[in-house]
């Protein structure tokens, strides 16, 4: 009688670890699946930052051009007043 006891005891154990396993498994998968969305977000920012720096160099020559074209423009008026 004790053995059949122990023995159903020990299979209980057997399912519920195998259960257990089971959802670790469940979990383990969707943290891979997390990871993978992750790593898509992570390239997205990383394009956009990029963009960004473009950005960021266009606006920095268009400046220079515009502080040279105002320098010329001012250069220009000053050779017109003088005559």
């Amino acid at each position: 009688m004790a053995d059949s006891q122990n023995e159903k005891i020990l299979q209980a154990v057997r399912e519920l670890h195998e259960q257990m396993n089971d959802g670790f498994r469940k979990i383990d998968q969707r943290f891979e699946e997390m990871d993978k969305r992750f790593e898509g977000i992570d390239e997205k920012f990383r394009q956009m930052d990029k963009r960004f720096d473009d950005m960021e160099e266009r606006f920095s020559k268009l400046q220079d051009s515009m502080d040279l074209l105002a320098k010329k423009q001012f250069d220009n008026e000053t050779d017109i007043y003088r005559l």
